[in-house]
Order: C-alpha cells, then structure tokens, then sequence
C-alpha cells in the first residue's frame, strides 16, 4: 500500500480509546511493555491526552527508561498537560531515581515561590525538599573528597621521595579528622618506599582514631592486612612481655642498668617492625640476641659460645637475630 492510499485509511470508530484502555489494563497487570505499546499506538493517532502521556511515562520508569520517561512527564509540567500535582509526584521521583537532586530542589522550592501547594501535599514535599537539600549538600562533599583525594594522591607521590615529609605529613594530621586522609594514610601503609617508622606513626594515629576500616601494611617484604581499631601497643603484647622476663631474669640480675637499655633496644625493635614480630618468634633467641648485643654496644667483652649456652640456642641462629637487630636499630636511628 503506497502512502496516498494509506492516507484514505478510515480507522476503527474509537481506536483511541481501545488502545488507551487496553493500555490501562495491562498496566494494572504490571505488562509494561505492552502496555507502553498500547499507549504509543493511541499517541500515534495524534491523541494527546494526559492518561496517554501519563501511563507511557510511567511504563517508561518502571522499564528503567528514566531518562524518556522524566522528558515526558517534563513536557506535561510545562505544557499543563494532565493533573499538575500528580504529574509532578511522578516527575520528582523519577529525578530521585536519576540522583538528580539539585532538580529536585530547584522544582519544589519553584512550585513554593508560587504558593500553589495543596493543604494536603505540604508535609511531603517540604520533607522532600529537606531530603533533596542534605543530598545535594552530600554529592558536594563526595564531589570535593574526590578532589581531595586526587589531590592528596598527587602529594602522597611527592612525599615518597622525601621520609622528613612523610614523618611532617604524619604529624600535621594528630588533631585533625584524618578520616578524610584515609586514602592518603592507606596509600603510604601499602608502599613500600614509605618508612617502616612512618608506617608505625599511621598504625597509632589510626588506633587512637579508632579506625575500624582494614588497611593493608607492606613492610621488609612482607604485607597483612589489619583493623586498627582492632591493634593492641606491642608493649602490651605477650611476647613482648616474655622476651623481657627471661632477659631480666639473666641481665637484670647481673646487670640492672644494661637490663633497661637492652629493653630500650627491644621496644624500639619491636615498633619499627609493627604491626610485625620479629622471625622466628622464639623468646630466648631474642633475649639471647639482645643481651649480645647490649654487651657489644656498651663496649662489654663476651663470648658469644657462652650466651649461646645460657640461652640453649645455636651460634649460627643467635648471630643472624643479633644482625637484625643491628639493622634495625640503623633503621630506626636514621634522620627522618
């Protein structure tokens, strides 16, 4: 059929009609899609009533068609197509379900100026509005954190190169809401050029801010992953405590003084390795280990065979934990 005889095609008497109650019928059943054909079928025989715009709009934002479905109910708002209140109850939430909240706002606070807002209706829409205002003022806030951070990423590259900025950064955030640096504080945990030191800074910053968000922490090659909030201070950590007691039970008897400053040694270990423990966690290589190298230090000779001995650890094992030490008391002395 060509287009000129097309044109002479009589429809069925009240075709509309059909079309439009057909589609409000399969409507009600929730048979969206056909329901949207119905209603385009009406519309295409140049009907523009409002149960047509109304039900493909509708059709439209239950088919997750947001975008067509807002411009459609837009078009009603503006051409006064349809009963307003109605039509704009649709329109507001679709505009939530787009998370387009400053429209939200910008359309109540527009239909206030106007002062055309049913007895009825006032309540739900000034709640609407204080909810579309806080969400607005939270997209800002995510908008300017994203900033930030991005920021912060560019800062946190630049510190990498530098361990006394790490050490400043660290210290700049003690009475401030680091929350918003998390970011930036998980970064220099998980990088390795960050400072072992610096690392350890973090760790306490978080427990004191009762962090509760699992950071991973890479440290001499090794990485866990942990809860800050969840962290206890290694002094107060068992084996902390039982290096100590087999140490002060042999030095502290012979030599109380040097007892202290070995323990000074240990607990400073002991925080640059956190949240880590020293490999392998045996407690009388360790107070071996310690009371060498307290003797080697404070200029005392020894015999390492008869340390050794009184601890019942193997020469080969007791040097490799004295090395640690010493490469980590270099570690930790260092300029920062």
């Amino acid at each position: 059929m060509n287009e000129k005889n097309r044109s002479k095609v009589i429809p069925f008497p009240n075709l509309k009609e059909r079309f439009l109650d057909k589609g409000m019928a399969l409507l009600k059943e929730k048979k969206y899609n056909e329901a949207l054909g119905m209603f385009s079928e009406a519309k295409a025989l140049n009907e523009d009533k409002a149960e047509i715009y109304l039900g493909m709009a509708i059709c439209l934002m239950e088919l997750g068609e947001l975008r067509e479905a807002k411009d459609i109910c837009k078009k009603m708002l503006l051409e006064d197509i349809g009963h307003y209140f109605t039509v704009l109850q649709i329109y507001l939430t679709i505009l939530i379900q787009l998370r387009e909240y400053q429209e939200v706002q910008n359309t109540i606070e527009a239909v206030l100026e106007e002062n055309h807002l049913p007895a009825e209706s006032a309540e739900h829409f000034y709640k609407l509005l204080e909810f579309s205002r806080k969400m607005t003022q939270n997209q800002d806030d995510i908008v300017e954190d994203l900033e930030e951070e991005k920021e912060q990423t560019m800062y946190i590259e630049d510190l990498l190169e530098d361990v006394s900025k790490q050490m400043s950064y660290v210290e700049s955030l003690r009475d401030r809401n680091i929350n918003k640096h998390f970011s930036s504080l998980k970064l220099l945990l998980e990088n390795p050029m960050t400072h072992p030191m610096v690392k350890t800074m973090i760790l306490h910053l978080m427990i004191e801010n009762e962090i509760s968000k699992e950071v991973t922490v890479t440290k001499f090659g090794e990485t866990m992953s942990v809860k800050p909030s969840e962290l206890n201070d290694i002094s107060d950590h068992l084996f902390t405590k039982k290096v100590l007691n087999i140490l002060d039970d042999t030095l502290g008897i012979e030599n109380p003084t040097l007892y202290e400053a070995v323990k000074e040694i240990w607990i400073r270990h002991l925080y640059v390795l956190y949240p880590f423990l020293p490999q392998p966690t045996e407690a009388k290589l360790w107070a071996a280990a310690l009371q060498v190298v307290g003797y080697e230090m404070h200029g005392i000779s020894l015999e390492i065979e008869e340390i050794a001995v009184l601890y019942e650890k193997s020469i080969s094992h007791l040097e490799e934990a004295c090395q640690k030490i010493y490469q980590i008391e270099e570690i930790s002395y260092m300029q920062i």
